[in-house]
């Protein structure tokens, strides 16, 4: 909580930041996935199983790293903002919820605080490092593509919500970055806000 003294303080405006997926890291895993889908040429060959069943499990193989290669490639083409952080809030494209203001974020914290329970641990698998956020009220989901990819959209949604984790996995921002400035913006807004019972959040700064 800020005092008096420090309210009296003037504090500069952050800049905006933005996010973008990591053309690098997905190209890497591009072509992991196209080598991954040309061994499972191999499997006909080398299986004990009949040649007709060989063929039509190394198909479905093959077919599925195709699409995981096709969503993979348009994530390197991609380069719409996948965070924003600024005055208004913080918003993470895949939750859904456009931008979460400040004040609906009880608190903020690094993966190096964080213990995950066992059964969130099994069901929601989370790469290191990330942030994990914490809302006062839970917002709603608004999909973004018509039917019936806004349902399967909206049900992913709803699901990462419930645990709302920002992954540095993938994006050109390391979360140290994007917490740091969420911290300046916090700083920012309670500037603007000197009568806010509460700070919007507690974004914790012990790093990994």
């Amino acid at each position: 909580m800020t005092t008096d003294d420090d309210a009296l303080e003037p504090v500069a405006k952050p800049d905006p930041l933005v996010v973008r997926y990591n053309r690098q890291v997905h190209g890497f895993r591009l072509i992991a996935i196209l080598v991954l889908g040309g061994l499972c040429l191999i499997i006909p060959f080398v299986a004990e199983a009949p040649v007709e069943q060989s063929w039509r499990f190394a198909s479905l193989l093959m077919a599925a790293a195709f699409a995981w290669a096709v969503v993979t490639a348009f994530r390197i083409r991609d380069r719409s903002p996948q965070v924003r952080i600024d005055e208004d809030g913080v918003f993470v494209r895949e939750w859904h919820t456009g931008t979460i203001a400040w004040e609906n974020i009880r608190f903020i914290a690094h993966s190096s605080q964080v213990r995950r329970g066992i059964v969130a641990s099994i069901t929601r698998t989370r790469r290191k490092p990330f942030l994990l956020f914490s809302f006062a009220e839970l917002p709603k989901v608004r999909p973004t593509a018509p039917p019936p990819f806004g349902w399967i959209q909206f049900v992913r949604a709803e699901f990462a919500i419930q645990e709302p984790i920002l992954q540095q996995y993938g994006l050109d921002t390391p979360v140290n970055d994007i917490l740091s400035s969420i911290q300046d913006h916090i700083a920012y807004w309670q500037f603007k806000n000197p009568d806010a019972l509460e700070p919007p959040a507690d974004a914790k700064s012990t790093m990994e």
